[in-house]
């Protein structure tokens, strides 16, 4: 009560301007306020005072505007730190000039809030130059989240090279579109372009600045069509010899990296003209940490039908993978209808269009027949599950909002499964096993396997 007491005496004796003993002088204006107050704020004041040896009541502040120090003063007084978007880096500057710490760090907070495409680069600069950790950390991760957006801006083109070149080189480096995590091609296609944009905004055709910027890029990761339409969007580059060399490098490149594979070898000897390739176009840059993980149950599991002690076997543990298509065949059993046969089909970003599947159950005397097709970047964070002894409904529904199904019949218990919530996961896959049952097959013991990146 007291130190509260305190407070109110003091901000009420200056608001009524008593017992003030010193002024301050900032251009044109003059600020009364009290030696003890303003000592308790910052060290910077107590050696100030002591300049005044003379004690004439008066200090002269430079390189500081009278709307920031009145800012800094009612702070002093209140603890109040009045910041808007116009006057917040201004504020910050005076307040490191006077180390006031705690004003720097709520300027920090207040930019870090209100961080948008148009401003995130001009933060960074600035957290930079001002040794803002946790600020610098806010921006970097929303021009990560961001890159595609930000990399339209003017702000970005004013970046450092040296900043984007670390940035953008790192192993680590995991970008997003949509608040989606990207896998490796369309990560690096991401790169390449915000390099492209960058490069031309500037209009670096310097050698050494375009050809380790476009070292950043993991040009063998990216399908040579998709790589060529990237650049013909910026006519400069299209005859640009440095490029050129870098794009036959990338040739080189790939067939090393083919070759290994074929080998399956992480040893291959490199060969001479490869020795020109960047030793970062021979490794994939890691995706964000992830885990997989089982539904919370298997559904059909109860032996009816058929014993299932075991969890149903799986193809793929690649994070890559995306499911693209489902395919739903229903049959009756027992005159309702069930899911006889479940195909699974997974987008494989580095096969240039081809798919991976998985195939359970079979379509033989089918009823109906569901297809469900998903656009790039949707994925499964909903299912709703019929089952009783065997598998007798399923539904999905996805991060865009999208509601397939329900598919097959009514019977059964429902059962619903979704991702975690507060982390970016979805439907890795689903598993099954098929039995023969009164003349065709039909699918069991089903379970989900969720993928959690982050």
């Amino acid at each position: 009560q007291r130190k509260a007491k305190l407070f109110k005496v003091a901000f009420q004796s200056w608001q009524m301007g008593l017992y003030t003993d010193v002024t301050f002088v900032v251009g044109q204006q003059r600020f009364a306020a009290h030696r003890l107050v303003m000592a308790s704020v910052s060290d910077y004041f107590p050696a100030l005072f002591k300049i005044d040896e003379r004690e004439s009541g008066e200090v002269t502040l430079h390189n500081i505007a009278p709307q920031d120090f009145a800012v800094l003063l009612k702070f002093a007084y209140t603890g109040q730190v009045d910041v808007t978007s116009d006057n917040v880096q201004s504020v910050l500057i005076a307040a490191d000039y006077l180390s006031i710490e705690f004003v720097k760090q709520e300027c920090g907070s207040f930019m870090g809030a209100h961080l948008e495409f148009e401003n995130v680069c001009d933060a960074l600069v600035f957290a930079m130059n001002y040794s803002m950790n946790n600020l610098e950390d806010l921006a970097i991760d929303f021009l990560k989240e961001n890159l595609e957006d930000v990399s339209k801006t003017n702000g970005f083109s004013q970046l450092d090279p040296e900043f984007l070149i670390k940035l953008l080189e790192d192993d680590n480096l995991v970008l997003y579109h949509n608040k989606i995590v990207l896998k490796s091609v369309e990560r690096e296609k991401l790169v390449l372009n915000a390099v492209l944009r960058y490069l031309s905004v500037r209009k670096i055709q310097e050698p050494a600045t375009v050809e380790i910027l476009f070292k950043t890029v993991r040009l063998p990761e990216i399908p040579k069509d998709a790589m060529k339409k990237s650049i013909k969007n910026f006519k400069q580059f299209k005859k640009n010899e440095t490029i050129k060399r870098l794009l036959k490098l990338r040739e080189v490149a790939v067939k090393y990296l083919d070759k290994r594979r074929r080998s399956y070898s992480l040893t291959t000897d490199i060969s001479s003209e490869a020795l020109e390739v960047p030793d970062t176009w021979f490794r994939s840059r890691k995706l964000a940490s992830f885990s997989v993980s089982n539904g919370r149950v298997r559904y059909a599991a109860e032996g009816q039908l058929m014993r299932s002690p075991i969890a149903p076997g799986y193809l793929f543990n690649d994070p890559n993978l995306e499911i693209h298509k489902i395919d739903l065949w229903i049959r009756l059993w027992d005159g309702r209808p069930v899911i006889g046969g479940l195909k699974l089909v997974y987008r494989k970003p580095k096969s240039q269009g081809r798919y991976l599947e998985y195939f359970k159950g079979d379509c033989n005397h089918a009823i109906q027949h569901h297809v469900v097709e998903m656009e790039p970047n949707e994925l499964i964070v909903e299912v709703v599950i019929g089952s009783g002894y065997l598998i007798d409904r399923l539904s999905f529904k996805t991060n865009l909002g999208r509601k397939y199904g329900p598919f097959g019949g009514p019977g059964g218990r429902e059962h619903i499964e979704t991702t975690p919530r507060g982390t970016f996961s979805y439907l890795f896959d689903i598993n099954c096993d098929s039995l023969t049952t009164q003349g065709s097959d039909a699918i069991f013991n089903l379970m989900l396997r969720w993928i959690t990146f982050g």
